[in-house]
């Protein structure tokens, strides 16, 4: 079986990937940790040097590779799913679950280490909150599709996912 993990950046996909995928006993890939692997490149220098087209030029390619693998969970990028079909390409070969967070437990966690996170390094609080809130508007269409929805904002939720896929 395949498992990927999606939501919003801070909502918890590498954390809950790696506790999951142990509780599942299957293998756990993080996709941004395997593109700056593969790459010998941080995310942050990808966006910087190339651009966001090239990065999710990126994520499609890995994303793509890592589903040839059977048994695994894939944390995704927040992007992930909201290019080049990717959302409908996990949702027909695996279950795709939705760690969802209200715009408040987002920014909370966020805030707290926006200056590993290439997007929103240099933003202000309330740009931060405006960036959230616009970010997830966009993206809310393509969350809406997973297989499952688990709220996140209490930051653990490996039973409530375990339960839901049975």
């Amino acid at each position: 079986m395949r498992y990927f993990l999606i939501g919003f950046m801070g909502s918890g996909k590498s954390s809950i990937g790696k506790q999951l995928a142990k509780e599942l006993n299957i293998k756990h890939i993080d996709l941004d940790n395997l593109i700056e692997e593969s790459e010998n490149i941080k995310i942050a220098d990808i966006f910087n040097n190339s651009g966001e087209t090239y990065f999710r030029e990126l994520e499609e390619k890995y994303l793509k590779e890592t589903i040839k693998e059977d048994n695994i969970l894939v944390s995704t990028g927040g992007g992930t799913p909201t290019t080049h079909g990717l959302m409908d390409i996990m949702n027909n070969i695996g279950e795709t679950i939705y760690l969802e967070c209200c715009t408040e437990t987002l920014f909370e966690r966020l805030n707290k280490d926006k200056e590993k996170r290439p997007m929103i390094s240099i933003l202000s609080e309330e740009s931060l909150r405006r960036y959230i809130v616009n970010k997830l508007e966009e993206r809310r269409l393509f969350y809406k599709k997973a297989t499952h929805t688990i709220c996140n904002d209490r930051g653990y939720c490996v039973d409530k996912i375990i339960d839901v896929l049975g």
